[in-house]
């Protein structure tokens, strides 16, 4: 029994040196045959078997037993099968095939680079003839190894300067085998996307922060500039684009002022003392209140109050060294009124809860938390700002929270009427693992009496990073230059960092809402308030 044991053994060895010498090959131009008349003109003819054999569009790999089968076997490139000249490669231990790759790429590239125009032009790739023979964009496998590859090649090319880029007509659902362009060009100026298949504004978010200095974006012929939200999801994702499909959507003189104004981050900012201290006195009750017993809160809202829960799924970027980069949302999800992520009308008026019973059924169907302010306040700031029109104040608070225990509703049945989208089973296949997250919140107080009530409460999540309240970049106040300041008198000064406290507008926002309002405090609030919905996301801190 041992001895067959050990024949059993030495066949097994013998196999596993046998398949590790193996060597990895490529054959095109066969494909005016079938496939079986190729495998038998090469065991006919070079008295070979080729095994593991798998087509991808017009190239054939498979495997040879060793690397002289492989010699072999490219003996034989040129020769003629079916009318054409055999194309064979070894793509396993043989630099000069990848020598040969990566010359192809590099001469496709500088010929489709025009050195006048800073322009590279990766049009209709599956089309090119070098490409085709060479089946490098094929396929969707190969694609999404080749142009990653053509890539890493280009962003060694210091002769290439490239300020704009052409990838049209390359049947793009997304951007997914594309995305690697970011990284070679980052400060990329035009980009044309037109003439692909893009649908759907989400495939747009690979690219959000990544293309800072873009001005111009061209998507025409894509069934995404058929979405309502096309226009305002496109100067989200590009801070600085100032032409969209061949319309000026933005002022680029104004645009480029406001971004050489310096910003400085501020942790606490309050309008005046007294402001300071109320609102430090509410936050630290509401939070205790919030984590502890919220059914105490309602108290502080009225049947006109308003309460809506929004999720902020952009990632911390990577400069943040403590960071969650896997979060989970399945708890928040059921309630998101992200206007960014629904569009219809019915859902973003039914995520708005409106009277007590629906702002309470809210409450429940979130994860029970516990707040750090006091144990550690340096994680946390805080906005104060007067709102004359309500004779109230909004309280902006950044920071983060630990989620301790799933909802009170997780495992109760959803009831009849609004309430039951409250119900956090509606999200049953998202992931609800218990984990901190970052957060703004915004409260809109007014007195009532020897009281306040609370009119708005919009609770903004993220995923939890270190620092959120410095990422979040709201905390912050104006302060312009002095050659800006020179052209501004003290009054324009003043209103510019009221309406900045007031709107929450960003700088470049703020600027034009002044200067399209002619520097009148109330028309500019008018003007604000006419318009507020129709802004796009990053109009806002």
């Amino acid at each position: 029994m041992n001895n067959f044991h050990n024949v059993n053994n030495l066949n097994n060895l013998a196999q596993q040196k046998l398949q590790s010498n193996r060597v990895k090959i490529s054959i095109r131009n066969w494909s005016n045959a079938p496939l079986q008349d190729l495998l038998n003109f090469i065991s006919r003819n070079i008295r070979l078997t080729i095994m593991n054999v798998t087509t991808e569009g017009p190239l054939m790999v498979g495997y040879v037993n060793n690397m002289n089968d492989a010699k072999n076997l490219k003996r034989f490139d040129g020769s003629k099968f079916a009318g054409n000249n055999l194309k064979i490669e070894i793509l396993d231990g043989d630099n000069n095939s990848t020598s040969s790759t990566v010359n192809l790429l590099k001469s496709f590239l500088y010929k489709r680079y025009d050195p006048n125009t800073k322009m590279l032009d990766l049009s209709n790739l599956q089309d090119d003839p070098a490409l085709v023979s060479s089946g490098l964009f094929n396929s969707v496998s190969t694609k999404s190894r080749s142009f990653p590859a053509m890539m890493k090649i280009a962003s060694k090319e210091n002769a290439m300067i490239v300020e704009s880029v052409n990838l049209a007509e390359n049947n793009l659902r997304d951007l997914n085998f594309v995305s690697s362009l970011a990284q070679t060009y980052p400060k990329l100026k035009n980009l044309c996307l037109a003439n692909n298949q893009i649908n759907k504004l989400r495939a747009m978010e690979v690219w959000k922060n990544k293309f800072k200095h873009l001005r111009e974006l061209l998507m025409i012929n894509n069934p995404i500039t058929q979405e309502k939200l096309y226009k305002s999801e496109m100067l989200n994702v590009f801070p600085r684009l100032v032409v969209l499909d061949n319309v000026v959507v933005r002022d680029e003189a104004k645009l480029t002022s406001i971004y050489n104004l310096p910003m400085q981050k501020q942790q606490f900012f309050f309008e005046d003392n007294s402001l300071g201290s109320s609102s430090t006195d509410f936050i630290t009750n509401f939070l205790n209140l919030w984590d502890f017993n919220r059914s105490q809160l309602l108290g502080l809202y009225t049947p006109q109050s308003q309460f809506s829960v929004s999720i902020d799924s952009s990632l911390p970027t990577n400069s943040v060294k403590v960071s969650d980069q896997t979060p989970s949302f399945g708890y928040y999800l059921p309630n998101s009124r992200n206007i960014t992520k629904i569009s219809t009308p019915k859902l973003i008026q039914e995520r708005l809860c409106q009277d007590q019973n629906q702002i309470m059924n809210a409450f429940n169907s979130l994860p029970k938390t516990k707040h750090e302010l006091l144990e550690n306040p340096s994680a946390y700031s805080m906005e104060t700002v007067s709102l004359p029109l309500l004779n109230g104040f909004i309280i902006t608070l950044h920071g983060y929270f630990a989620e301790i225990e799933k909802p009170e509703l997780e495992n109760k049945k959803p009831t009849s009427g609004k309430a039951r989208r409250f119900n956090t089973g509606y999200s049953s296949n998202n992931n609800k693992k218990l984990s901190k997250k970052s957060f703004d919140r915004t409260w809109v107080i007014v007195p009532v009496g020897d009281s306040v009530v609370i009119a708005s409460d919009l609770l903004t999540i993220r995923p939890y990073a270190f620092g959120s309240w410095e990422i979040s970049g709201s905390a912050k106040t104006l302060q312009l230059p002095p050659e800006i300041q020179a052209k501004l008198n003290t009054e324009q000064l003043l209103l510019l960092e009221k309406l900045h406290s007031e709107t929450k507008l960003t700088a470049e926002y703020t600027y034009m809402l002044a200067e399209q309002s002619k520097w009148e405090y109330n028309m500019a609030v008018a003007t604000f308030q006419n318009n507020a919905n129709n802004l796009p996301p990053n109009a806002f801190v």
